[in-house]
């Protein structure tokens, strides 16, 4: 008996070690609920005067966020003439697995200074999803990078390229693809990449969809470059609300998801948010509040306690909003930029716009509060870090840095 409660204890001291050891998944796009929500780091009793730099390796170039299951890092790339896959230890860097995709296709125009994938690999039962800068979709083997299906049909882009992170729910890969004139939301199957439904004629942009559950149904939420739209899972055009971009701004953020509201923030016009109802099969919308000062452009707003905050749209100035009736809560005067990301990570919130500067501030309503700052690049950042435990994961132009919180 005693032997086997020795045993027992010794397993459950084991066990307690890896509990506590284990970070949390990122598995996609802005957090496993797509909110920039961290739950398991750990706030520090003060903040350092800088942060460690545990390890940094080259990659390759892109704006690609990095996403994290079981201590794994999956990342996308452009190398040489190629997009590539890749699969790196969280703990050291060390390359698991490299997959070649497809050619890296030429980026011009506007986007021409940023020649590598944008969109954030979706990791989902095993598999890698990952769309590139040419829209070509590709499914991988998580353990392997062994390639088991894609999709290279809808390869026209919109004008900044394919931007969009592709979202895995109930056996299905979705994803937004072309450009402007020929638009497609396509539902793959997740397994083996056969089309199951397609809404045509939706113009593409660079907003990635998120789930929302109305009245015991989930549906799709999505930002075109015309409307937000609600549709089904089984690929049923729901409602639909106009939010063009304007004054040559473009649909670039996420919808936030506020229980039975919608908050968007990126055409150029402030912020909006929308009630979303559902009365037996019926479906109808109206607007909460306009806020016309504060808005996004490629950058999203995370919502905590009933408060959004951000980068604003031009100078990425930091903001907070009421988001149960739109005020203005506060604005910082600093110029940031206005490409940025936001997480909540509990105590306090992070800010890392594309200066490649994390800025740490207190969540709260009255007036921006700095707790600290940190460079943690010396190029522009431009994709969303990844935080876990104390790690901060940073990809800039070609590098990714993994740095510690002491």
């Amino acid at each position: 008996m005693k032997t086997i409660l020795k045993n027992f204890g010794a397993i459950c001291i084991l066990f307690f070690i890896v509990s506590a050891g284990q970070a949390q998944d990122w598995p996609e796009w802005r957090g496993s609920n797509r909110d920039g929500k961290v739950t398991d780091f750990n706030t520090p009793e003060s903040w350092p005067g800088e942060l460690a730099k545990t390890w940094q390796v080259p990659v390759g170039l892109g704006d690609a966020s990095v996403s994290m299951v079981d201590g794994k890092l999956y990342l996308m790339v452009k190398q040489e003439t190629d997009e590539a896959a890749l699969c790196l230890s969280a703990a050291d860097g060390k390359q698991i697995w490299r997959t070649v995709l497809n050619p890296a296709p030429e980026v011009t125009g506007g986007a021409g200074s940023h020649p590598g994938p944008r969109s954030t690999p979706t990791v989902a039962n095993g598999k890698v999803y990952t769309i590139g800068a040419g829209g070509f979709l590709n499914c991988l083997d998580a353990n392997s990078g062994k390639i088991l299906w894609k999709n290279e049909t809808f390869t026209e882009v919109p004008e900044f390229f394919a931007a969009m992170s592709p979202l895995v729910a109930d056996g299905m890969c979705i994803a937004h693809l072309n450009g402007h004139n020929n638009g497609v939301i396509v539902a793959f199957n997740a397994d083996n990449g056969k089309i199951i439904w397609q809404i045509e004629g939706e113009p593409s942009t660079y907003s990635s969809p998120v789930l929302m559950n109305i009245a015991g149904t989930e549906i799709i939420v999505l930002q075109t470059e015309t409307d937000l739209a609600g549709i089904s899972k089984d690929g049923k055009m729901l409602w639909k609300i106009p939010t063009p971009g304007e004054r040559r701004f473009y649909n670039s953020t996420t919808p936030v998801i506020d229980g039975s509201n919608v908050i968007v923030c990126g055409q150029g016009i402030g912020s909006k948010s929308f009630k979303i109802a559902k009365t037996g099969n019926k479906y109808s919308i109206s607007e909460n509040w306009h806020n016309p000062d504060f808005g996004g452009s490629f950058n999203t707003p995370v919502l905590k306690d009933g408060f959004l905050y951000g980068n604003e749209a031009r100078l990425g100035k930091l903001y907070c909003l009421n988001a149960t009736t739109g005020e203005t809560a506060w604005s910082d005067e600093t110029t940031h930029n206005r490409f940025a990301s936001a997480l909540d990570l509990g105590k306090a919130l992070l800010s890392l716009p594309a200066t490649g500067k994390i800025l740490i501030y207190a969540p709260g309503s009255n007036s921006y509060q700095e707790i600290a700052a940190y460079t943690v690049s010396d190029t522009e950042v431009y994709a969303h870090p990844l935080v876990a435990g104390n790690k901060i994961f940073v990809k800039d132009k070609e590098m990714l840095t993994c740095w510690e919180v002491k």
